[in-house]
């Protein structure tokens, strides 16, 4: 049987109570008893062997052995500049992605957004990214931002050493563009809305640098193109 991975953000050695929402899931879900041995992470790296060493009330409070520090998942840092889809699928864009190892999601608004998130929804795609690490054995959790005008995310492009917008148009290929040469260090990649992009936006892309890329000959829904973004870069990457 497997060791339960507990998210722990706030992780140091010896005695730590993890967050309320964790602790309930580990008393209620996994029932976990004093002397049970968990693997604790902070999600920025950092990871640490632990022993329950109270549970009671939906309070967990377990004793943390040495901290050891784990380079990122991937070595391809990608993140993705998505208009999100709609409420019910945005949910999966998440957890499939971090999955995959994705360093970071910005959500995006476009001209033809078919949902425009509130700040609020942050906090449950994070919720959501907790529980695919766990599951998948990250270390590292995807930063999420707040949702921004896809020009304020265009304007940070020179963070990145390379940059890629998903266009069905376009005549070179994703998989041509990683892997010619777009794999070292960081990576950002540009997610249309359900609508595409106006020639306007593409435009303001191109001139700062954005290489136009396509992802095959089908059209895809925005949480599928996510994630063959993710599962191409995390492939290609290693």
């Amino acid at each position: 049987m497997s060791v339960p991975r507990l998210f722990c953000p706030d992780l140091h050695e010896g005695p730590v109570r993890l967050p309320d929402e964790e602790a309930q899931h580990a008393v209620a879900s996994l029932r976990l008893q004093p002397g049970d041995p968990v693997e604790l992470f902070d999600g920025r790296g950092r990871r640490a062997d632990g022993q329950v060493h109270r549970a009671v009330a939906y309070s967990l409070e377990v004793e943390a052995g040495e901290i050891t520090a784990r380079p990122f998942d991937i070595p391809v840092r990608i993140t993705l500049a998505v208009a999100m889809p709609r409420t019910h699928r945005q949910g999966y864009l998440v957890e499939k992605c971090t999955e995959l190892g994705v360093a970071a999601i910005w959500p995006i608004t476009t001209e033809r957004s078919v949902t425009r998130p509130k700040a609020a929804a942050v906090a449950k795609w994070a919720r959501r990214a907790v529980e695919a690490a766990k599951q998948s054995n990250r270390y590292w959790l995807p930063g999420i931002e707040a949702p921004q005008p896809l020009a304020a995310s265009i304007a940070r492009r020179a963070e990145f050493d390379s940059a890629a917008m998903a266009h069905p148009g376009a005549l070179s290929s994703f998989v041509g563009f990683f892997a010619g040469g777009s794999r070292a260090g960081s990576v950002i990649v540009w997610i249309g809305p359900e609508g595409g992009w106006s020639e306007a936006e593409t435009d303001e892309a191109v001139a700062a640098g954005v290489t136009l890329t396509g992802l095959g000959p089908t059209i895809l829904r925005t949480e599928t193109a996510a994630v063959s973004v993710c599962a191409a870069v995390a492939l290609l990457g290693n």
